[in-house]
Formats: C-alpha cells, structure tokens, sequence
C-alpha cells in the first residue's frame, strides 16, 4: 500500500493513493518532535504516526509485525513523498525479535568457529613468562609426543590437538559457549539496539526543550554507534562471557598439559560441571570471574569497534561497487569488517585474559609490564598477537556469519 504525506509547519496530512483522503476529516495530523504518537485510520487500516530524530514515522498497528518506515526532512521542506508500507518488526516485538535474531546468530557462529577458538587459546596459553612453579606433576613415564611451545605455530597446535582426541579435541569446552550464545549475541544486539534508541531519545528531548519543530535529519555518529556498542559488551562481559571463557579456557588449557604428558594434581576436570564445582570450592563464586577486569576492557572496545567497523562498511563498501547498497554482498562485507575491527583492538587482551583465566598470570596489568620489561613493545605485540591468523580468520567470517544470520531472522 502507497502512503503519500504532505508536511506542513503544524503537522502532517496522510493520505493513500486509493482513497486519496483519511477516514474521515482530511485534516492535518499534528506531528510533534518530542515522540507523540497519533492514531489515524487510512483505508481501514490504523496507522500511527509520529515523528523522531530520524524524521516522520508511520506505523501500521493493526499488524502484529510492521515496518517503521523514515522520513527525514528539514526545516524548510514542504513537500511530499511515497511510502510503501511492508511488514517488519514491530516495537513492542523489538527486543524479543533481537534476542530470537541475536540468539541463533550466535549459535550458528559458535559451532562454524569453535575450532579456531580453541587453537587460539592454546597458542597464547604458551606465551612465555617468570619461571613458573609447576602446577602439575609429571607420570613415571612420559609419554613421547609432539611438542608445542611459545614458538609453534597454528599448523603445529592443529596437529597436536588432532593427535591427542581428533575432532572432539578441538571442539574441548563447546557446550557451555554454545548455550550461552543464547545470552551472548541477544545481549549485544539487544543492549545496543537500546542503547541507540535511547541516544536519539535523548537528542529528540534536547531539541523539544529548545522549541524546535523541525530539525534535520540525525543519524547515530560513529562515536555514537562506539559507545552503543561499548555499553553492550560491557554489559555482556561482565554478566556473562567472563565465566563463560573462564571455564572454557580451563578446559582448553587441562587438554593441552595432559595431551603433553601432564597430570593435573587436583585431577582431571571432565566437563564445565567439574570446573565449576573446583572453581566454588577453592575460590567461591567469584572464582569464576577471573579475568573479569581484561574481559571488560576486550569486550567493551571490541563491540564499540565492531560496530563502527560495521557502520562504516555500510557507508562505504556500496561506493566501491555498483551493487545496491542494501545487498546481502554489503551486509557480508560489512560484518567481515566489522569481525576485523573488533580483533584488531581487542587481541592482545584477549592474550592477557587467556594468560589470567588459565591461571599462567595472576594480573593482566601486572603481565603486560612484565613483558614490555624484559622483551621491549615490538616483541611483546609479536607475542600478544600471537593467533592472529586464527582470530582474524574466525572474526570476519563469524561477523558476517551473524549480522547476516541475524538480518534474516
């Protein structure tokens, strides 16, 4: 269905090409910027207009799914324009949409990527530090593998890790990430999505309190879209990937040292129950929050970095082509950009939180000053980003696996 408006300095006229009138009186629809909504009847159908910072928004309330369709005009703009009103995501349905969309995104990226998850882990679990007190004690006779050190590189981990277990062996610590993927992405997504409605609330309400009625379009800014996506990884971080990894790394980490012919001393953990009940039992509930700091820190610039990356994918990737700019092809590269983004930032302290939460380090700070120390800033970022093969080669496909899973849902 066409909707055409005309826009006045008091309000808004609605009209469809069918009846080319509203119900009843034809009059202006008073649209104000503070968010106050209408309720207008156009060809039986209850529309709901009102106008935001992104311009004039006309809904479709009769439908349990709508599409919120923008106008962004100017102050002295008089005129008119089409509109074809599609079904997509209502509001009230916005935020479940987002943890449903949110959810299987997450779960299809977890069980794709996994694998390079767990080399990566392994590889900067070796990275040298002080001479360490063993933790593990030794059998009478060592078994005679293939060694890994600080040195070896991702064919070497691939191959240990294949020799000792094959494909269950790297996919060691799965199912507790895999069913946090639930909360995981849906917080991320659903969090920033709040976040961005809040920020063009709040410049909505600045614009009310001025007087102004009509403004110019306002689009999120990068640092805007930054700090959305900052405040969602912060949120996530803290309530759900830090013991989430903190488990996993351990198992990871047990697999390494008994497929090299170490024992444990405490025993072999068998599962995430293990390392719960051990982690509770020697270092309480907070245990499981080791490495909380250096998680919040990766997870709050990441996501502000994912989502920048994302946005300016967007901007610019349709500029380079002659595709249409909301193509799959752009929303993939786009995510590729965006998984680039975020582990460009974030890998190095994605280094010192595996260092803390295998238990090599007691403190990310206090490693990072060890290491600047003794081996100076070029070999220390050599070492930090060690896995970058790994993590860039999971973080562009995972991304766009997700912002496409996601869009379709």
């Amino acid at each position: 269905m066409n909707i055409t408006y005309n826009l006045h300095r008091s309000g808004i006229h609605i009209i469809s090409d069918s009846s080319h009138s509203l119900s009843a009186d034809p009059g202006i629809i008073p649209i104000f910027m503070d968010g106050t909504k209408n309720e207008i009847n156009v060809d039986k159908m209850n529309l709901l207009a009102y106008q935001n910072f992104d311009g004039v928004q006309i809904h479709d309330v009769n439908q349990g799914d709508f599409k919120s369709s923008n106008f962004g005009h100017d102050e002295n703009r008089i005129g008119r324009t089409s509109l074809s009103l599609k079904d997509g995501p209502h509001d009230e349905h916005e935020v479940r949409n987002s943890i449903i969309a949110g959810s299987i995104a997450g779960m299809a990226s977890c069980t794709l990527f996994h694998p390079l998850d767990v080399i990566r882990t392994k590889m900067q679990a070796t990275t040298k530090l002080r001479t360490e007190e063993s933790s593990i004690k030794l059998p009478r006779k060592p078994i005679k593998l293939s060694s890994i050190n600080s040195s070896s590189g991702p064919l070497a981990f691939l191959s240990h890790t294949l020799k000792n277990g094959g494909l269950k062996a790297i996919y060691t610590g799965f199912s507790f990430p895999l069913a946090a993927q639930a909360c995981y992405k849906s917080t991320i997504f659903t969090v920033n999505k709040l976040s961005q409605n809040a920020v063009l609330d709040y410049r909505a309400k600045e614009q009310s309190i001025q007087g102004i009625s009509y403004y110019p379009t306002h689009t999120l800014s990068l640092f805007e879209h930054f700090l959305c996506g900052f405040v969602s990884g912060s949120v996530n971080a803290l309530m759900f990937v830090s013991p989430v990894e903190f488990i996993r790394s351990q198992l990871i980490h047990q697999h390494t040292s008994i497929a090299q012919g170490k024992i444990p001393i405490n025993g072999e953990m068998s599962g995430p129950v293990d390392v719960i009940k051990r982690t509770l039992k020697n270092d309480g509930i907070f245990g499981l929050w080791r490495g909380a700091g250096v998680t919040l820190a990766r997870d709050s610039i990441g996501c502000g970095s994912f989502f920048v990356s994302f946005e300016l994918g967007k901007k610019y990737l349709p500029l380079l082509t002659d595709v249409e700019p909301a193509s799959r092809l752009h929303t993939i590269g786009a995510g590729m950009m965006a998984g680039i983004g975020y582990w460009t930032m974030t890998l190095p302290l994605d280094a010192l939180k595996t260092l803390v939460q295998t238990g090599k380090a007691n403190s990310a700070l206090d490693t990072f000053s060890l290491l600047i120390q003794r081996d100076g800033i070029v070999k220390t970022a050599a070492q930090l980003y060690r896995g970058w093969q790994l993590a860039f080669g999971r973080g562009a496909p995972s991304a766009a696996v997700t912002l496409m899973t996601y869009s379709f849902v």
